[in-house]
């Protein structure tokens, strides 16, 4: 099974999706790269908020598999495969 876990940007500050603050940028750019750096990929843009015209939510979210599902996987036998 598949787990994600998501994230938005509004501004420069990055957020849970419960709505906890995770980091604050001095920049709205560092933001992004941080995001893109840690392995976030964007997958939604919520329009404008009317009452602040131009702050728009982007939504990250990243592929998480389970630990044991990837240990798992490092410990195949060769012979398995010949």
């Amino acid at each position: 099974m598949v787990y994600w876990e998501h994230r938005y940007l509004l501004g420069s500050m990055v957020f849970t999706i419960a709505g906890d603050v995770v980091r604050d940028f001095d920049d709205e750019y560092d933001a992004w790269c941080w995001l893109e750096k840690t392995g976030w990929g964007l997958v939604a843009i919520e329009p404008p908020d009317p009452i602040r015209p131009g702050a728009c939510k982007y939504y990250f979210k990243r592929q998480k598999l389970p630990l044991n599902r990837q240990t798992a996987e490092h410990q195949i036998p060769s012979e398995k495969w010949r």
